[in-house]
């Protein structure tokens, strides 16, 4: 059990105790800076009352106790799998949960990656003319960030969040594109609608998401999965955003280095366009 996760549970403590251990919990910011008389100022108590606390948690002392927690705080633990949010957060809790939330997001997506897969979306982009993003709220800026990507790997791309837009631009004829469709939910109704009008007109589609069984995913020729589970709770939207860009990174990479050397040359001369005009 990490040294958090028995400072919460941990039942034998005198009244004294619990009082350093409250201080701890709602001020983590601040221990690192702390020594055992500062702490036993702070709460009250004394510096022989905060060695007596470190020790009933399997620590030599507050030195040890200190090296211990601050650890925590910043990498975290292999047991804490619930990500939440309280009213009493601070800035070493927030870094703490928000790199959790991100190192956790990936490795979950990673785990449900086939390579096999990847290079059949790898295919199917390179062979398009243009990538298309499906995409409603908050997804419309992870659809941009893919649609920047892109662009930058010489590929044309476009986002399409307004209704009649989709709808529209989903009737025409394929012409060379490919769709990416981004769904958290995967059920969302107008989503799915136009993922089978794409397919009915010959686009290829690739859909983003959270659930596999979803509607939408019903729709796709091909499924990449983006972890945004409850495990996170409130932060459910920033997993998701993060999986859904580690995704785009890698088909990004994969379509870049396809033409590594013209994609370069474009690069170098969009720097040199916008060396004195742009920025």
């Amino acid at each position: 059990m990490s040294l958090l996760q028995d400072m919460k549970k941990h039942k034998n403590l005198t009244e004294r105790e619990q009082d350093i251990r409250r201080f701890i919990m709602e001020h983590p910011e601040k221990i690192e800076e702390m020594s055992s008389r500062e702490l036993g100022h702070a709460t009250f108590t004394s510096a022989a009352s905060v060695t007596r606390f470190c020790q009933k948690l399997g620590t030599k002392g507050f030195p040890e106790f200190k090296l211990q927690l601050v650890r925590e705080l910043q990498y975290g633990t292999a047991e804490e799998e619930i990500v939440t949010m309280s009213e009493r957060e601070n800035v070493v809790t927030m870094v703490r949960k928000a790199t959790q939330v991100q190192k956790q997001a990936i490795e979950e997506t990673k785990k449900e990656l086939s390579y096999s897969q990847l290079v059949k979306v790898g295919r199917m982009i390179a062979e398009a003319s243009c990538v298309d993003f499906y995409v409603y709220d908050m997804n419309v800026y992870l659809a941009d960030y893919g649609c920047s990507l892109f662009f930058h790997a010489g590929k044309v791309a476009n986002v399409h969040s307004a209704t009649n837009i989709q709808g529209l631009h989903a009737a025409m004829p394929a012409d060379g594109h490919i769709a990416i469709v981004i769904s958290h939910t995967g059920r969302n109704e107008r989503l799915a609608e136009i993922a089978g009008l794409l397919r009915k007109g010959g686009t290829k589609v690739i859909v983003i998401s959270a659930v596999r069984d979803g509607i939408i995913a019903k729709q796709a020729d091909e499924f990449l999965y983006a972890a945004g589970s409850g495990k996170v709770e409130e932060f459910w939207s920033s997993m998701f955003f993060a999986s859904g860009k580690y995704l785009l990174d890698i088909l990004y990479g994969m379509e870049f280095s396809r033409r590594y050397d013209e994609n370069l040359a474009l690069n170098n001369k969009y720097e040199k366009s916008g060396e004195k005009l742009l920025w």
